[in-house]
C-alpha cells in the first residue's frame, strides 16, 4: 500500500501544481473571470488631499461559483505617495467585509460569486495631493477585455476650485462637477487640476 501511494504520489502533486498553475491568474487579479459592466466614481477634492468612493459591479456569467481576485491600483509619483486608510466592502445583494492584503507591492482581495451572481463592491482610499492634482486610473477597464457599459465619475469640491481636467466636466451641483461615457473602453487616464479658495488661503 505504501508502495502505490509513494507511485501515485509524483501525479497527485502535478495536478495539484497544474491546478495551482490555472487558478493563480484568475486569484490574483491578472486575468479576469467575472465581467465588469459599469462604475461610479466620487471624488472628494480638499486642498491637499483627494479622497475616492468607487463603486463597481461585477457579475459571475456562469453556472457555477467562482473567485475572483482583485487589485486595487491608483496613480504614485513623488507628488502622490501612496494612499492611506484603504478599504473594500461587498454592499450588494449583502454587506460582507472585504480582507484586503498587501502582496507583491499591490493592494488585493478576493470575492466569491455564487452562479449568475452580481455583486457591488466598494473600495475607497485617501491620497495626498500637495500638487494640488488628481489622478484616477481609468486604462485598469482594458485587462477586462469589455468597455465599460456605464461609468460615472463626479468630483466633489471641498474649499478648492476646479482649474482644469483633461475629460470635460459639467457642473451638475454646488461645486459638484461630472462625466458620464457608456460603451467605455478609456484610452487615457482621469487627470484634474485644482486651486484653494481664497478665504481657505486666509483661514
Amino acid at each position: 500500500m505504501f508502495n502505490k501511494f509513494r507511485e501515485n504520489c509524483p501525479v497527485s502533486v502535478f495536478l495539484i501544481l497544474l491546478l495551482c498553475l490555472f487558478t493563480f491568474p484568475f486569484l490574483a487579479g491578472i486575468v479576469p473571470i467575472v465581467r465588469f459592466p459599469s462604475e461610479q466614481i466620487d471624488i472628494d477634492v480638499f486642498p491637499e488631499f483627494i479622497v475616492v468612493k468607487g463603486a463597481y459591479v461585477y457579475e459571475n456569467p456562469f453556472p457555477f461559483p467562482v473567485t475572483q481576485g482583485f487589485t486595487i491600483p491608483f496613480h504614485q509619483d513623488p507628488q502622490h505617495p501612496p494612499p492611506v486608510h484603504i478599504s473594500a466592502t461587498v454592499v450588494s445583494p449583502s454587506i460582507q467585509p472585504v480582507r484586503i492584503r498587501h502582496i507583491f507591492g499591490k493592494h488585493r482581495f478576493e470575492v466569491t460569486f455564487s452562479p449568475y451572481e452580481q455583486k457591488v463592491v466598494e473600495v475607497s482610499y485617501r491620497q495626498a495631493a500637495p500638487s494640488k492634482c488628481g489622478y484616477y486610473l481609468l486604462r485598469t477597464t482594458k485587462p477586462w477585455r469589455r468597455p465599460l457599459s456605464k461609468g460615472d465619475y463626479r468630483l466633489m469640491l471641498k474649499g478648492v476650485d476646479l482649474v482644469d481636467s483633461n475629460y470635460p466636466v459639467s457642473q451638475v451641483g454646488h461645486h459638484v462637477f461630472s462625466f458620464s461615457r457608456t460603451d467605455f473602453m478609456p484610452e487615457i487616464d482621469w487627470q484634474w487640476k485644482w486651486r484653494v479658495k481664497q478665504d481657505e488661503k486666509n483661514t
